[in-house]
């Protein structure tokens, strides 16, 4: 089956979406544990209280993230929620691979989008330490390697995690948000998608 090269502007557009899912969805993930974050750094005193903070934060957000890029991405058939309002999707990058994506597949994208922007973040909190510039120096270099390869046509617009992971974003149908469908795919484990489960009813 023939793809075309998802455009540059509009991958970036459904990785904004996605962005703000992820803030959302972390907020909800924050709510049940915010109690015991707090407990913990008054436990601790005033010295490491905004390092807990910081942490908490941080691991509800990645936890939100694993949800939304690789639960998400892999049941959804390669389309996160800003990927399929705007009709782009994740396929593998050999025309003779297996369809979909496999979860280690996922995690390994996911891994590589993610951690350019915590160094940044990390970097931006410490800026004292020249271990940390340096590596927030290499995770903005590879962001920007990345938006460049993703506007070259002639590399089928594929991005460093793209290359790592043998994928690449085509144009596809867009698909819209089921809210109480997706947040049951960013679970780990087995989710059960049936029409039964989402009902509740016996039909």
């Amino acid at each position: 089956m023939p793809y075309q090269a998802a455009p540059f502007l509009r991958r970036l557009a459904a990785r904004l979406i996605d962005f703000v899912a992820c803030l959302a969805l972390t907020f909800l993930i924050a709510l049940p544990i915010s109690l015991p974050v707090v407990l913990t750094a008054m436990a601790i005193g005033e010295t490491y209280e905004d390092v807990v903070y910081s942490v908490g934060a941080w691991l509800c957000y990645f936890a939100a993230y694993i949800g939304l890029e690789v639960f998400l991405l892999v049941r959804r058939d390669g389309q996160t929620l800003g990927k399929g309002l705007l009709g782009l999707q994740v396929v593998p990058a050999d025309a003779w691979a297996r369809p979909g994506l496999g979860l280690r597949q996922a995690a390994v994208r996911m891994l590589i989008i993610f951690l350019p922007f915590f160094l940044i973040s990390v970097s931006g909190s410490n800026p004292d330490s020249s271990v940390l510039n340096a590596l927030a120096l290499i995770g903005f270099g590879t962001f920007a390697v990345s938006c460049v390869l993703a506007m070259v046509t002639a590399n089928g617009r594929r991005a460093v995690h793209d290359l790592a992971t043998g994928t690449r974003v085509v144009r596809a149908a867009t698909r819209r948000v089921e809210v109480k469908k997706d947040l049951l795919m960013v679970l780990p484990g087995r989710v059960d998608l049936s029409k039964r489960h989402l009902d509740g009813s016996a039909r």
